[in-house]
C-alpha cells in the first residue's frame, strides 16, 4: 500500500517491532483491527537470531529506516518480545515523539541490579540481597558474593539463559565460566542501549556483562500480573499462574489464565506493582511484573519487571476474554487509555505448555508434520501449537534457552477448567512426539 492509499484508507500505521506470524494473526482477530495496517518492522528472526548474536545499533537504524520509508508519521510502535526489541521501542517512541515509557524507565526494569536498587528505596525492608558481579574478576566475585545459596543470572536476562542455583564454590566458579563465554551476547548490546540513555549514574560501572547474585526468594506459587500505567495510575488486567518443573523447579512447564490465586493477593501484588511503577517513573506503556507467593505465610516476593507485554499470555488473553492483549501495547501507543475485554472469550480457562527436554543433549530425530498439527486442530479447535525445534537439529545449538532444558514446543489450549487442559495436553503428547537421540558424546 503506498502512501496515497494509506492516507485515503484512513487506516492507522502500526509498527511492530519484531514481527511473526502467529501473533500478527492474533493481532489482526482484535476487534477493530479492521482500522489498522500492520507494518512489520524488523523480523522476528533479526531480533531473535539463531546465533545470539545482535547488533543493536544495526537493529535501530534499520527500524528507523522502515518508519521513515512510510513517511516517518507512525499510529503507534510496539513490541512484544523481550530485549532487544523492548529496548527499541522505547528509543523509537521517543525519537518519534510518542506516547510511552522514557527509555531510562524501561532501562530501570531490563537492567536487574537498577531494578533491585530502586526495589530497596521503595521496600527496604523486604527487598531481597543482591550483589553486582563482575564475571571476569572472579576473585573479586567471590568475595563481593553474598551467602550459598544464590542465583546468578546477567544483569540483562533473556529467556533464563546463564540464570545458575549456585550452591558452593565449585557451582559458582562453573557458573562464572559459563558467563564468561556467553554473557557478551546479550552484555554488549545491551551496552549500545544503555549508550543511549540520557542518566545512568546510578548503575554507573555496572554494565551489561556483569552479573548478580541474589538471595533466594523463590516459592511454591509463581504468578504474573499485566497491567499498564495511565497518566501515573496502575492498571491490572489479568493475573497468570506459572508452574514449574525440572531442577530447581526452574524451568516453566505451563502458563495458566485466570491464575488461581486469592483477590486480596492479587490487591497487595497491584499494590507494590504501583509503587515499584512510580519510583521507577514508568507511564503510558504496559508492563508484566512477577511475582512468587507463598500461601502458607502469605508472603509476596517481586522477581522481575518487565516492560512489556507478556507473548507467550497472548493467546491466553485471546481465547478467555476475547483479544490478544498487544490491543493493550497499541492503545497506549496511540495515547489512548487502553479498552481490553474480560471474559468475552469462547473459554473460562487457557494454557500455554512448553513441552521441555531435561537431557544434557541430543539430536532431533523426529517433529511434528504440519498435516499432523492440522488434523488436531479439526479434533480440538481451542489448540495450537509452535514447534520450536526442527528434525536433525542438535539441542545445545539452541541459544534461548534457560540452564537446564531445551524447550522443544509450545501448545495452547483452552477449555472448560483445569482438568479438560490437561486430558487434552495428554492426548497432544501421544498424538504429536518428538524423539529425541542421544548426542554421541554423551553416549
Amino acid at each position: 500500500m503506498n502512501d496515497r492509499t494509506q492516507a485515503s484508507s484512513g487506516k492507522k500505521k502500526i509498527f511492530v517491532v519484531g514481527a511473526d506470524d502467529f501473533n500478527l494473526s492474533l493481532i489482526e482477530k482484535i476487534p477493530g483491527s479492521e482500522n489498522w495496517e500492520l507494518i512489520r518492522t524488523l523480523e522476528y528472526s533479526d531480533v531473535q537470531p539463531a546465533s545470539g548474536r545482535i547488533d543493536f545499533d544495526e537493529l535501530y537504524e534499520h527500524a528507523r529506516s522502515i518508519i521513515d520509508a512510510h513517511g516517518g508519521s507512525p499510529d503507534a510502535i510496539i513490541g512484544y518480545l523481550d530485549f532487544p526489541v523492548t529496548s527499541l521501542v522505547s528509543l523509537l517512541l521517543r525519537d518519534y515523539a510518542m506516547p510511552g515509557a522514557s527509555p531510562e524507565a524501561v532501562a530501570k526494569c531490563e537492567h536487574k541490579y537498577w531494578a533491585r536498587l530502586k526495589e530497596k528505596e521503595t521496600f527496604p525492608d523486604v527487598a531481597p540481597e543482591v550483589r553486582a558481579i563482575n564475571p571476569f574478576e572472579p576473585e573479586n566475585a567471590k568475595k563481593d558474593a553474598p551467602d550459598y545459596p544464590f542465583w546468578l543470572k546477567p544483569v540483562k536476562g533473556h529467556s533464563s539463559v546463564l540464570g545458575f542455583l549456585v550452591e558452593d564454590e565449585e557451582g559458582f566458579d562453573a557458573a562464572l565460566q559459563a558467563c564468561r563465554q556467553k554473557i557478551h551476547l546479550i552484555g554488549e548490546p545491551f551496552n549500545a542501549f544503555l549508550d543511549k540513555l540520557e542518566d545512568r549514574s546510578e548503575i554507573d560501572g555496572i554494565d551489561g556483562n556483569f552479573a548478580v547474585a541474589e538471595q533466594l526468594i523463590s516459592a511454591q506459587r509463581q504468578f504474573t500480573l499485566e497491567g499498564y500505567v495511565w497518566q501515573g495510575e496502575i492498571r491490572v488486567y489479568g493475573a497468570v499462574e506459572s508452574l514449574r518443573e525440572g531442577e530447581h523447579a526452574s524451568s516453566f512447564s505451563r502458563y495458566q489464565y485466570p491464575a488461581d490465586l486469592p483477590e486480596e493477593v492479587i490487591e497487595r501484588s497491584t499494590e507494590i506493582a504501583g509503587k515499584m511503577m512510580t519510583a521507577i517513573g514508568y507511564d503510558g506503556s504496559p508492563f508484566n511484573v512477577e511475582f512468587f507467593y507463598d500461601p502458607e505465610s502469605g508472603d509476596l516476593h517481586l522477581l522481575e519487571i518487565n516492560a512489556r507485554i507478556s507473548k507467550s499470555h497472548s493467546p491466553l488473553f485471546h481465547m478467555v476474554d476475547g483479544a490478544a492483549h498487544q490491543k493493550v501495547a497499541i492503545e497506549l501507543s496511540m495515547g489512548l487509555e487502553p479498552d481490553m475485554p474480560y471474559r468475552e472469550g469462547k473459554d473460562a480457562i487457557a494454557g500455554k505448555f512448553m513441552l521441555r527436554s531435561f537431557e544434557a543433549d541430543g539430536i532431533v530425530k523426529r517433529v511434528p508434520s504440519s498435516e499432523e498439527i492440522a488434523e488436531l486442530k479439526r479434533i480440538l479447535p481451542d489448540f495450537d501449537a509452535n514447534v520450536l525445534v526442527e528434525k536433525d537439529q542438535r539441542l545445545s545449538d539452541m541459544f534461548y534457552q534457560d540452564s537446564y532444558s531445551y524447550e522443544l514446543a509450545d501448545i495452547f489450549l483452552g477449555g472448560h477448567d483445569k482438568d479438560m487442559l490437561e486430558d487434552a495436553y495428554n492426548r497432544i503428547l501421544a498424538s504429536l512426539p518428538i524423539y529425541i537421540q542421544p548426542h554421541p558424546e554423551d553416549l
